[in-house]
């Protein structure tokens, strides 16, 4: 019987809801994800939790320190990973000879949902029962998430899903790594540039400012990005050497804004760093820089270094 059905029956509690199923719960590092596990354990259903990170073999190194930090505190937690592209996203991107885009957005799929269901079933084999899926998101985050309820069934993972923070706001996220003691990821706390998310780093929908941050603390991604880029434009051309009469754009990590119907104007990662140093518009370079340090946010400007850090 799936959650739905245990509500429909009368059910009302987390406890009548879930019963005595496992628990396949999501981390990434972030802040809501691990105010989630937290949470869970808080419940009393630490045994039951089997924790997962995708890896997407994209994510800031500070990730995999910060979860490493977050294994000595939550236990053990597995990372999936698809056979198919063990170099992660920039294995995806050379093999596909493309760039995920806001409509194809295949490397979520690729990277994300199909580790996490292999894993699941691989779980559910091993314990003899279905699993319910834990996901640490909330409705405050975007529009698309606020439509998202606590319970749901079926979805992409193929299994019962469970968001138990849905609900929260992000004082009640920073209330509750406080009340543990943990620390957020080192990317939160910066004093330039502090990260609002964490994940794939950077995502192909980031913001202006996010892009910006990696340009100027991590120029090294925008090395790799714009290699990756060549890479993948040569191949393209190898297969479409009459691109240029087709009017056919090479492919780039960031698309600009589509301007005339069927037109996807590709930027190249270096025009798209240029612009993101400037104001709204796109033709300004701001003055002065405004900002507060990310560890404002969590009243952490006063301690030391977290130990992730160290």
């Amino acid at each position: 019987m799936n959650v739905l059905d245990r509500i429909a029956e009368g059910a009302r509690h987390w406890s009548e809801i879930i019963e005595d199923r496992p628990l396949l719960v999501s981390v990434s590092g972030g802040k809501d994800s691990t105010a989630m596990a937290l949470w869970l354990i808080d419940q009393g259903l630490a045994d039951r939790c089997h924790y997962v990170f995708a890896d997407t073999g994209w994510e800031h190194p500070d990730v995999y320190k910060y979860l490493e930090y977050l294994e000595n505190i939550i236990g053990p937690i597995h990372k999936a990973t698809n056979s198919k592209y063990p170099g992660g996203f920039a294995d995806l991107v050379r093999k596909k000879g493309m760039f995920p885009s806001r409509k194809f957005r295949f490397c979520t799929e690729q990277l994300k949902v199909v580790p996490i269901r292999e894993y699941a079933a691989q779980l559910t084999e091993e314990l003899g029962q279905e699993l319910i899926s834990c996901v640490g998101i909330r409705a405050a985050e975007s529009r698309s998430r606020a439509a998202l309820d606590m319970w749901d069934s079926g979805g992409p993972i193929k299994l019962d899903t469970w968001r138990p923070i849905i609900e929260w706001g992000v004082d009640d996220v920073i209330e509750y790594h406080n009340r543990h003691n943990v620390v957020p990821c080192s990317l939160y706390l910066r004093d330039k540039h502090p990260a609002s998310r964490v994940g794939c780093y950077p995502c192909i929908m980031s913001r202006k400012k996010e892009i910006c941050g990696v340009a100027e603390q991590d120029s090294w991604r925008i090395d790799e990005i714009r290699n990756l880029e060549l890479e993948v434009q040569e191949k393209y051309i190898g297969r479409n050497p009459d691109w240029k009469d087709q009017k056919w754009q090479l492919p780039t990590m960031f698309q600009g804004r589509q301007y005339k119907k069927g037109e996807r104007p590709m930027t190249p990662i270096d025009e798209v760093v240029e612009w993101s140093k400037t104001s709204h518009g796109g033709h300004q370079y701001p003055l002065i820089e405004i900002g507060e340090p990310g560890c404002r946010m969590w009243g952490l400007c006063d301690m030391g270094t977290s130990k992730d850090d160290e």
